[in-house]
């Protein structure tokens, strides 16, 4: 019997129902055996790309994929600034 190959994201979404539901009710539900589920929640749990929030699976090295998040944060931090510039505009206007 050849064994069943999961993708990332079905790894990510039975780590997702065992966290709502629990591990024994999850790998029920989804019919993949309870020990198959504690391993993807123990690699879960030490970061392994494709078992935590990655369910796509591209490794950070990726240049496409370290660009975008590079750009993310970068727009993360404009906005951090413009809000606090806001608040001090609004701080010394009401002086």
């Amino acid at each position: 019997m050849m064994k069943k190959v999961y993708s990332a994201e079905e790894r990510y979404e039975a780590l997702k129902l065992a966290n709502e539901i629990g591990n024994k009710a999850a790998a029920e539900r989804l019919g993949i055996k309870l020990d198959t589920l504690y391993t993807w929640i123990s690699k879960a749990k030490t970061g392994k790309v494709g078992y935590c929030d990655n369910p796509g699976n591209i490794p950070i090295t990726d240049p496409n994929r370290l660009k975008q998040l590079e750009k993310e944060l970068q727009e993360v931090r404009e906005e951090k600034v413009n809000r606090i510039s806001t608040q001090i505009f609004w701080r010394k206007s009401m002086n």
